[in-house]
């Protein structure tokens, strides 16, 4: 894994170092292993290397074929490229290196634009070429790894974080992301950002730009309309699942020169993972679990459980407690550390996690997706036991975070648009076949969309602020492509995640399988007091907020009167989620007048 950035010109000017030195001091964090550049006139691509497969220097990026006149900047990892180098060579190519770069690049030499066909990995990577002077831009099936890009008239931008693309030009704020900032916990689904004129690349995308300013964007992957598969046997499903996830497992674990270790939080997900790794004696396991101090009724750790796995396991655990003064004293390296605003609370969890982690690993896995594949979350239940309202009106009653009037209470007049999240929600849920079932349409949708630009990107853009790879078993093509044809009904059973509950009966203890649902804890970031406090009051308070416009000063003093008496629809404090929101533009956009 590693941080990538570039851009082309259209005007024939040359990239000035300004630029270069702006864009790379972004992503510095993601590649501490090795730093370098590409430019020949109108072109520049940057690199930060986190050397994890060939970590030798012949991988080092951009990636420069003379033979072929093609040059590469590559994040992610492709799984199969041992495989992949060894189709190729039959073909006539030669290597120089040992790693999945140089594999990508001959690839598309090949294959041209369907390369990204035969790459079975996360990805996002820029090519290119010399010869017809073009770029080719690729991101992984389901946008594991993030690929942000800005298009002006005069120039192409992009970069594996967005703040690489805030140093000049900087457009209005996009009110259609806005809304769904504030109605989807945060998340911003593809292609928007909150500015007008950078996105995201889609999941499942590539892009096209030739040096005169024509881009070109086409979908190659979805899996919107895979059927669903009908009598299949449940011993069957189980063991099918077993054997996709396993493999899975298996080929994070093994793609790789430096050891792997496995985020162990306590629930079924990174338990299974754990198990499964240790019992088939896939690598030796050190696993990591994180705790923070309990308040009230909010339990900070789960230790408890985590224990249970590693103790039955003999994994090598190791238990990071963070303090409060830890916590607080960290929130502006979170948020800047953030390429978006997001408010989960377990972003610093994820941030501080790192942190410890990175000093022992290079690679970790951990349990992201889960959720989603096989229906855990409560509010897939309560969506599907409502049968009086229409789709769209079920997924606004018991998945968004505020209400219509509690957004524009929250947003001045002047950010205030049309609902742009219904619209988002009935354009996707209209593209999937009629016999789906609207259980059947929302997991595709949460795996397609929302999961993407919330829990995935948290988790990526938290770890690899350390230098630290973070692979996701659960969001492996192979597992998502079958479980996707199960119907999403027998998921929903025993309180959600069925199957999957039923394989972990062969590793887990029941204590762990049956236990209730528990969200990564961070107790001190929803129940508001003393240091934290201040910090959300200095900064909803302050001048830049006030000038800025966007927030509603009523509706903040109003929160600030019951700090805790507040919450979204899935029980966050909603001063954190304004805190967050708008100190990331403090600390992105107003770094020459630091907050009072």
């Amino acid at each position: 894994m590693c941080g990538i950035c570039g851009e082309i010109r259209f005007d024939g000017a040359v990239v000035d170092k300004s630029t270069k030195d702006s864009m790379m001091a972004e992503i510095s964090t993601r590649g501490p292993d090795y730093c370098g550049d590409f430019s020949k006139k109108s072109i520049f691509l940057g690199h930060h290397r986190l050397s994890i497969i060939d970590t030798s220097n012949k991988s080092n990026q951009p990636m420069f074929d003379e033979n072929l006149s093609l040059v590469i900047v590559f994040n992610g990892v492709i799984y199969n490229y041992v495989s992949l180098r060894q189709d190729l060579k039959k073909r006539g190519y030669t290597f120089t290196s040992d790693g999945d770069t140089e594999v990508i690049l001959k690839a598309y030499h090949f294959y041209g634009q369907k390369c990204v066909d035969h790459f079975d990995g996360v990805f996002a990577f820029c090519i290119y070429d010399l010869n017809n002077n073009q770029l080719f831009i690729a991101r992984d099936r389901f946008g594991i790894k993030p690929l942000y890009f800005k298009i002006e008239k005069e120039y192409f931008a992009f970069s594996s974080s967005m703040q690489s693309l805030l140093y000049k030009d900087l457009g209005k704020i996009n009110q259609t992301a806005l809304n769904y900032h504030f109605f989807l916990h945060s998340s911003v689904p593809a292609p928007h950002t909150l500015f007008d004129n950078i996105f995201k690349l889609k999941p499942g995308h590539i892009i096209l730009i030739n040096n005169d300013g024509k881009v070109t964007r086409k979908k190659y992957y979805s899996i919107d309309n895979l059927p669903i598969v009908s009598h299949i046997d449940e011993n069957e499903v189980i063991e099918t699942i077993e054997y996709h996830l396993l493999n899975a497992i298996k080929k994070r674990l093994s793609t790789s020169d430096v050891p792997v270790g496995i985020l162990l939080s306590g629930g079924l997900d990174s338990s299974l993972i754990a198990a499964i790794a240790s019992k088939h004696k896939l690598a030796e396991i050190n696993t990591f679990s994180i705790g923070f101090q309990s308040i009230n009724e909010e339990q900070g750790d789960e230790f408890y459980f985590s224990d249970l796995v590693s103790q039955k396991y003999s994994t090598s655990h190791n238990k990071i407690k963070i303090n409060d003064g830890q916590l607080v004293d960290n929130l502006d390296n979170v948020i800047s550390s953030m390429p978006e605003p997001m408010s989960s609370q377990d972003a610093s969890a994820f941030y501080l996690l790192a942190r410890e982690v990175s000093q022992r690993q290079k690679v970790v896995l951990s349990g992201q997706g889960a959720d989603e594949l096989f229906g855990g979350y409560p509010w897939y239940r309560l969506m599907n036991n409502e049968n009086r309202i229409s789709d769209v009106e079920k997924f606004k009653k018991y998945y968004l975070d505020r209400t219509d009037e509690d957004f524009e209470t929250t947003i001045t007049n002047n950010y205030i648009s049309d609902n742009n999240t219904d619209d988002f929600i009935k354009e996707s849920f209209s593209v999937y076949d009629s016999k789906l079932t609207f259980l059947d349409k929302l997991l595709r949708f949460d795996i397609s969309h929302l999961i993407v630009d919330d829990p995935v990107k948290r988790v990526d853009s938290m770890t690899m602020a350390w230098g630290l790879e973070t692979r996701v078993p659960f969001l492996d093509q192979s597992l998502i492509e079958f479980t996707s044809t199960l119907r999403s009904s027998e998921k929903l059973k025993n309180n959600g995640k069925y199957y999957l509950k039923k394989l972990a009966r062969n590793y887990l203890d029941l204590e762990i399988i049956d236990r209730k649902k528990f969200h990564f804890p961070v107790p001190p970031l929803k129940i508001l007091s003393g240091r934290i406090l201040d910090f959300v009051r200095e900064t909803l308070c302050s001048t830049q907020c006030k000038s800025r416009g966007i927030l509603n000063q009523e509706n903040i003093l109003h929160l600030l009167s019951q700090p805790n008496g507040n919450f979204t629809k899935l029980d966050g404090n909603k001063l954190w989620h304004l805190a967050v929101f708008e100190r990331w533009f403090q600390i992105n956009l107003d770094k020459k007048n630091p907050p009072n």
